[in-house]
């Protein structure tokens, strides 16, 4: 009878056990979900400021290159001028 009970002790300590590590995947199974869910919003805030931040750079770029325009035209028509003043002579018309 005692081999009989202390297989009985044996066996609820296992069932204890079971049921602890039942306990304990379900719990870390909702707190992964948790973590899930925190990093998805984290990266979703990550992914906003990075567009915010492309747009800025984008926009600064756009800038610079319409400056750059700017530069070249007037280069061009710094250009013609002297070529006109150098095609046409000092004393006037031919």
């Amino acid at each position: 009878m005692k081999l009989s009970q202390e297989l009985i002790a044996i066996l609820a300590v296992g069932v204890t056990l079971t049921g602890l590590q039942i306990t304990l995947f379900v719990s870390l199974r909702g707190e992964m979900s948790d973590l899930r869910g925190e990093m998805r919003g984290e990266m979703s805030v990550l992914r906003d400021e990075m567009r915010r931040e492309m747009n800025v750079l984008r926009e600064d770029v756009r800038h610079d290159i319409d400056a750059l325009r700017i530069d070249i035209q007037d280069i061009r028509e710094d250009v013609r001028q002297l070529r006109d003043q150098l095609l046409v002579p000092a004393g006037g018309a031919w």
